[in-house]
């Protein structure tokens, strides 16, 4: 495997030949990171030691100070610049963190506004509002043409396989929409007492997605993170429901389990989705990092585009995005 040292700069478009489709991107949004600054705060501090902020203290306005200072144009341009088409997500949170979400209509506006950065956006809708997150889910997904619906378990502190919830699985289902849900270990809150009240695992276990799955054959699930302490588990549900796929965000690559890469390189090659989580990676590090990993011939291409084509692309030409960049290479 090749050290990471000397040149830390990614392939070109040009040079890689191809568009990557990021199916997980946070925006910035201005006065913070709605909905759980103060459990980024935590990790903040926790992953970056030494950082004070601009007080010199580390404090929750010198965060949203930062946020402050990065406008939609620079997600935008380091998309375009790495040959990345994002996907932003929402995420609301309220019930659980009691904070304002980044809202559905938000994530619209970003893709409209930067069509060519944006491949579409994901909603959220917060679960605990019952009715409303039912009517909010079905705006989102036929009226804004939202791809489909995210959701972070541990700050949204619910179970996907609530039977409460099942509404929500069952209207996805009937409208085709695919769903993404957290798996295993949240940066969120990580180094604080507590961590910050947050039950870091217990909504996110990979078995609960195993369930969803089985009830719901036509739901589409994208197992969001590489999902420790479960990699094993996540990648034998995604090996036995062919309504479950993959994703590779919230770790650096070269930290990826050796069974996660093992069996992306072998029998689960068609069943892995890229995501960055921009906002909290730094793009070209992560994209240099997999040019890093061990990966045979083509898996490269199936990860970063061919896998999320062949299992969400028709729910993606019924957003009405343009395939286009990736005429010829499916």
């Amino acid at each position: 495997m090749a050290k990471p040292e000397g040149d830390r700069t990614p392939k070109t478009l040009e040079e890689r030949g191809f568009h990557i489709i990021d199916v997980h991107a946070h925006p910035f949004v201005k006065g913070g990171y709605p909905p759980a600054m103060k459990a980024m705060l935590a990790s903040r501090k926790y992953t970056q030691p030494h950082w004070v902020g601009k007080s010199g203290k580390g404090t929750l306005e010198d965060l949203k100070a930062e946020f402050d200072e990065t406008g939609h144009e620079v997600m935008a341009n380091d998309a375009r610049s790495h040959g990345v088409k994002m996907q932003p997500v929402a995420w609301d949170a309220t019930s659980g963190m009691g904070e304002p979400p980044t809202s559905n209509d938000f994530v619209y506006g970003l893709w409209k506004e930067f069509p060519d950065a944006f491949f579409g956006a994901w909603g959220s809708v917060d679960p605990w509002q019952g009715q409303n997150a039912l009517h909010e889910a079905e705006r989102a997904i036929t009226e804004l043409k939202l791809i489909g619906l995210k959701f972070q378990q541990c700050t949204q502190k619910f179970r996907v396989n609530d039977r409460r919830f099942y509404p929500l699985w069952d209207l996805c289902q009937q409208l085709e929409a695919p769903v993404q849900f957290h798996i295993g270990y949240t940066g969120m809150g990580s180094g604080a007492p507590g961590g910050d009240g947050l039950y870091s695992m217990t909504y996110c276990q990979p078995l609960d997605v195993d369930e969803v799955a089985a009830d719901f054959p036509r739901l589409k699930i994208i197992a969001l993170h590489v999902g420790e302490p479960w990699p094993e588990v996540i990648n034998h549900v995604a090996m036995h429901k062919t309504n479950v796929m993959r994703e590779t965000s919230g770790m650096w690559p070269k930290y990826f389990p050796q069974c996660m890469t093992y069996d992306m390189n072998r029998r689960l090659q068609d069943k892995f989705i890229f995501g960055s989580e921009w906002g909290v990676f730094k793009l070209s590090e992560i994209l240099k990092q997999w040019e890093e990993l061990d990966l045979r011939p083509g898996i490269m291409e199936k990860v970063m585009y061919k896998n999320a084509l062949n299992f969400l692309g028709e729910r993606f030409e019924k957003c009405g995005l343009d395939l286009s960049p990736w005429k010829g290479l499916v």
